[in-house]
């Protein structure tokens, strides 16, 4: 059954005290353990439903009820890198100078304009009881919650950090015309705050060094020469790799290894790359995102049928 969402796109919730990307371009988390967890299971181009946390801290209006959404980059930052002076400040002034400062990066936001409860749109997911755990941590959307979502309107606005928004944001609109047809994870183009500069970027296969079939909880096939693989593209290779493996136990037997890597001029030719390794992707199993399944030699010579990657 289908979400509504390309490409093998999740949506979370989490709870915030407001809904101002103007201002603030990123997502946070205080402990750095929130943040591993998040680029442990979120891909580039995954979304956030964003409700009033329940706290005298929120608006009365906000309260339990949905304010909009946002895509992120599955990307580690900290607060300054993608928020505004002005929001900096007021967070010191609030006595809050230190709590979310790990984050991941929001490329686009919208702006809910109905007004749905949490516990209305997301029934199974939200649970009362475990409010605040679920707004600090976040947790993930059944399907059937995803399709509910998506028929919220919303307005698309203006992300700090990222280029305004065009004639082309959605505005009073359900949330799901966004994506159809199905749109591609965009790049990012203009001026950053961030210590990210576009530049050369390069595609890389990683692969999954240790027992794949026991990460993905499946039998081991007797003779079986498929593996756990994923494609992406980064301007920092080596620091991805270890991104990969932060939340992997040192004791444990696998690690993730980035086997090809090739350069590009920028971000967007890179992504473009991307996307091109996912459309001919047929001989490998889609095991969502930007993960594959399959035999390494296949996806070794569709990594190097890409045009531009023959320089590797």
């Amino acid at each position: 059954m289908s979400s509504g969402l390309p490409d093998g796109r999740n949506m979370w919730i989490r709870a915030f005290y407001g809904f101002d990307p103007e201002l603030d371009g990123y997502v946070g988390w205080t402990n750095e353990s929130g943040q591993a967890r998040a680029l442990r299971e979120l891909n580039d181009g995954d979304l956030m439903m964003i409700y009033g946390a329940a706290s005298g801290n929120t608006k009365k209006s906000m309260r339990s009820h949905i304010i909009g959404f946002v895509e992120i980059e599955a990307r580690p930052i900290r607060d300054h890198e993608k928020a505004s002076e002005a929001s900096l400040e007021a967070k010191r002034e609030r006595g809050n100078g230190e709590k979310w400062t790990y984050g991941l990066p929001v490329r686009r936001a919208w702006r809910a304009l109905d007004k749905m409860s949490i516990e209305r749109i997301a029934p199974d997911t939200y649970d009362k009881d475990a409010g605040q755990g679920i707004g600090v941590w976040g947790r993930a959307l059944s399907t059937a919650e995803i399709e509910t979502a998506l028929k919220i309107k919303v307005t698309e606005v203006n992300v700090f950090g990222e280029e305004p928004v065009g004639d082309s944001g959605l505005t009073d609109t359900p949330f799901k015309e966004e994506f159809f047809p199905s749109k591609a994870f965009p790049g990012s183009n203009g001026e950053r705050t961030s210590t990210y500069t576009d530049g050369e970027t390069f595609l890389y296969l990683a692969k999954f060094d240790g027992d794949g079939a026991a990460l993905l909880g499946r039998a081991k096939a007797f003779g079986s020469k498929s593996v756990a693989m994923k494609i992406g593209v980064s301007n920092d290779p080596a620091s991805r790799s270890g991104q990969l493996n932060a939340g992997i136990p040192p004791a444990a037997k696998g690690r993730w290894q980035i086997e090809l890597q090739a350069p590009f001029a920028d971000r967007k030719a890179a992504e473009a790359a991307e996307q091109l390794f996912k459309d001919k992707s047929g001989k490998l199993e889609s095991l969502g995102g930007e993960f594959f399944w399959g035999d390494s030699m296949d996806a070794v010579l569709l990594f190097s049928s890409i045009p531009g990657v023959s320089r590797f």
